[in-house]
């Protein structure tokens, strides 16, 4: 591959790929963070060869894109993303990590070698749920870190219902069905989702929303928890409004996520509204 590509393979890239040569397709291929699966040799061949002629094509080498010695060793497989090294001997840069997006071209900043690139994917491994590593049924997820938020005090006054604020999506009736296409993309839970009973699935609903509501501080608010509980014990929750307490508080909550850019506050807010008032399975999903 050396020979054919024309360039020389850091020595972790050699070790590497003499230890497993790449991951396999599919689904249960090992992925970085990134998304990204790693490359075997005639995957390596393969992809450098096609982003040289993509280079190529614009008309020859561009530093902030592509150059004729990069290599790519970990691939995205939808698109021409992944992951690089640079084998430009003779340089303080040879051996270091890069990623190329397609917009945008190949930036560099992940590791000044894949040795310690995996040394430090290593350790996050290590880590596990604090880190973000989630696994299920063998395989190997990447959940993103909530972000920091600032603390929202529970004290905090309703808003008048006549206040300008986003309103919540209220169409959805607990008797809606299962819709395949809600479980487009989940696979093996998508399957279990599609085949448990209804009261099953509510519970699954309320458990998880409370765990959201828990890890994102609204259970801290009186009008949430209260309806949180309620639901729990089983108790019909009011009718749909979006001017009652429960409705003006997540509404509330809503407009600070905006304003904060907090999507995952956000999208807590819209479950949890989903979850009393909506279909449980689309609050699942």
């Amino acid at each position: 591959a050396q020979q054919e590509l024309g360039v020389t393979f850091p020595p972790d890239l050699v070790a590497s790929l003499l230890r497993h040569n790449g991951a396999l397709e599919g689904p249960e291929a090992f992925r970085f963070s990134t998304g990204d699966r790693l490359l075997g040799v005639s995957g390596i061949l393969g992809d450098t060869g096609f982003m040289r002629g993509i280079d190529q094509g614009l008309g020859g080498e561009t530093e902030g894109y592509w150059l004729h010695d990069y290599v790519k060793f970990g691939s995205y497989d939808v698109t021409s993303d992944g992951l690089l090294v640079d084998c430009r001997t003779g340089r303080d840069s040879f051996g270091a990590i890069g990623r190329f997006f397609d917009e945008t071209g190949t930036s560099f900043g992940q590791a000044d070698s894949l040795g310690e690139y995996l040394a430090e994917l290593a350790n996050t491994l290590e880590r596990g749920h604090d880190a973000g590593v989630v696994t299920f049924n063998g395989r190997l997820f990447w959940e993103g870190l909530p972000p920091a938020r600032p603390q929202y005090s529970a004290d905090e006054p309703l808003p008048a219902p006549d206040e300008q604020l986003p309103e919540l999506d209220l169409s959805y009736s607990p008797t809606d069905l299962l819709h395949v296409s809600h479980l487009d993309g989940h696979e093996e839970l998508g399957a279990l989702i599609a085949v448990l009973p209804y009261e099953q699935v509510v519970d699954a609903a309320r458990k998880q929303l409370r765990r959201l509501a828990v890890e994102t501080g609204l259970n801290n608010y009186p009008e949430v928890k209260t309806a949180l509980d309620a639901w729990e014990r089983g108790v019909a929750p009011p009718q749909p409004d979006q001017t009652g307490p429960l409705a003006l508080r997540l509404r509330a909550v809503l407009a600070q996520a905006d304003t904060g850019r907090d999507h995952t506050r956000r999208w807590a807010a819209e479950k949890i509204a989903l979850g009393i008032w909506g279909s449980p399975y689309r609050s699942v999903c």
